[in-house]
């Protein structure tokens, strides 16, 4: 004998709800390959694949192809002949990633997304620190304004460690290096100061420099100088008192002094573009393990 079922009507509109709602959250793979570029650090594919989104009248609903938009087009500044032609985008990056704090969907994107800020703050701050070794530079005078505004509207979370009391264990033979390294604690917290050099400011280079000055040695005061002029490591053999390089597409940016023994996790102390000189692990840390380029001795 057969039996028919008839829908009651508030359960169909259920059902029609339950998967409208699981449509609106699934994965996207436009916006994957979005995010999986940015993170490979291909920044011209971001922004060329986000702008052919924004001509695509089916992603009106979201904010990820103008968010994409927006920091490819700000890493890309960094490249002089890419900002001669789109400064009217860069204007625009700037106002979008500052306004994502005046709307709740905007909130939103920024808290999920809040790495990806924090890196290009970072980033962005490296490049202006070496803006400031030229003086009268016209890229710096116009956009530092600009990114400690941006940095202020962002107020994030830092993907820095908490400021921390270092202890070292007994390291036999490393007497110089610990010597180093407690006389670098001493300026924990001393704010980031682009092109800073003294106890009233440091930038990574600056920091590193006056350091190892203390110590009786004079190293070249540019961070990628002094990464050329170092004694290549093996990562197994660097150690407290070596020198950590980071930076994008084998450019140095940034340097660190390292404080672990050997053989253990990676960590050092920097003078950190958002919170000044501290303590940081590198090994976990994605943003700075995935900006390595190599290790120093001096």
């Amino acid at each position: 004998m057969e039996r028919s079922f008839r829908i009651n009507p508030l359960l169909k509109v259920l059902v029609l709800f339950l998967g409208f709602s699981v449509s609106a959250v699934a994965q996207v793979p436009a916006f994957d390959k979005l995010e999986q570029l940015y993170d490979q650090g291909r920044y011209q594919f971001v922004y060329r694949k986000s702008v052919r989104l924004l001509n695509k009248p089916e992603y009106d609903y979201s904010l990820l192809p103008e968010y994409y938009l927006s920091i490819s087009s700000l890493q890309l500044m960094r490249n002089e002949g890419w900002l001669s032609k789109h400064e009217d985008h860069i204007d625009f990056a700037f106002s979008f990633i500052e306004g994502l704090g005046k709307t709740e969907k905007g909130s939103k994107l920024r808290v999920n997304h809040s790495q990806e800020l924090v890196a290009l703050q970072a980033d962005l701050n490296d490049w202006l620190a070496e803006l400031s070794q030229e003086k009268e530079n016209k890229l710096l005078r116009i956009y530092s304004p600009k990114l400690a505004e941006l940095s202020k509207s962002l107020q994030l979370i830092s993907v820095d460690s908490p400021t921390e009391v270092w202890s070292p264990s007994d390291i036999q033979g490393k007497e110089l290096a610990i010597s180093m390294i407690q006389y670098a604690q001493a300026f924990v917290g001393t704010p980031y100061v682009w092109g800073g050099q003294s106890p009233q400011g440091f930038d990574c280079s600056g920091f590193t420099s006056y350091v190892f000055l203390n110590q009786g040695k004079k190293i070249p005061r540019v961070s990628r100088d002094q990464y050329a002029s170092s004694w290549k490591l093996d990562p197994a053999e660097a150690c407290i008192g070596d020198l950590v390089f980071f930076g994008q597409q084998g450019v140095v940016s940034h340097v660190g002094i390292l404080v672990n023994e050997p053989g253990k996790p990676k960590r050092m102390i920097h003078s950190s573009s958002s919170k000044g000189v501290m303590f940081q692990d590198i090994d976990n840390s994605k943003y700075y393990s995935s900006r390595v380029i190599g290790y120093g001795r001096y």
